[in-house]
């Protein structure tokens, strides 16, 4: 995989990994603020039967990666080279979709409460290694809308939640892009 690949890629498959998938007929978009140790990144995110499609801007320009459990795969798309990344989904890498973690030690209701208009349930986490992590749960939805981990400075929030029918096209590989060849000999 060249360098300029593996700068712009694994960013965004980790971003990618760390998105919801809701439960099969969750269907909506979304704003989204991804926070890491100070650094926040807005985005939009569509979700929509176990598919899943998040939108960056970077310094290059427009980043999508597009998540289909179905197909289990994810493909990460840089439209500014029409070009593409594919990998097979189920990748061991941390934080694996927005989704309570099943190795929890345990797991806590706080509270019930309203947020983004959507009745949540606030659950604290405690991981192997007793990192807690805290989530807004949406029943409604299927999923988090919000998550924050303090010792990993991290938070996902979904603003602006629009239930409605998604374009099945948002979830495909933009026509004209072009599959990037990767080599396994990274740097």
């Amino acid at each position: 995989m060249s360098p300029f690949i593996c700068k712009w890629l694994l960013p965004w498959l980790l971003l990618a990994l760390a998105a919801p998938m809701g439960a099969s007929g969750a269907e909506f978009s979304a704003k989204m603020l991804l926070t890491q140790k100070g650094r926040v990144m807005p985005g939009k995110i569509y979700v929509k039967d176990n598919k899943m499609r998040q939108e960056f801007l970077d310094a290059e320009g427009d980043t999508v990666t597009i998540v289909r459990r179905d197909k289990r795969r994810v493909w990460v798309i840089m439209p500014w080279d029409k070009t593409y990344v594919e990998m097979p989904l189920g990748l061991h890498l941390p934080g694996q979709f927005l989704q309570i973690p099943p190795q929890a030690v345990s797991q806590r209701r706080i509270c019930s409460e309203e947020m983004g208009g959507y009745q949540v349930e606030r659950i604290e986490v405690i991981m192997p290694g007793g990192s807690r992590q805290t989530y807004w749960v949406a029943p409604k939805l299927g999923l988090p809308i919000k998550t924050v981990s303090g010792e990993r400075q991290y938070s996902v929030e979904y603003l602006d939640i629009r239930e409605k029918q998604i374009e099945d096209r948002l979830f495909e590989v933009p026509p004209g892009c072009q599959k990037a060849i990767i080599s396994s000999d990274l740097p």
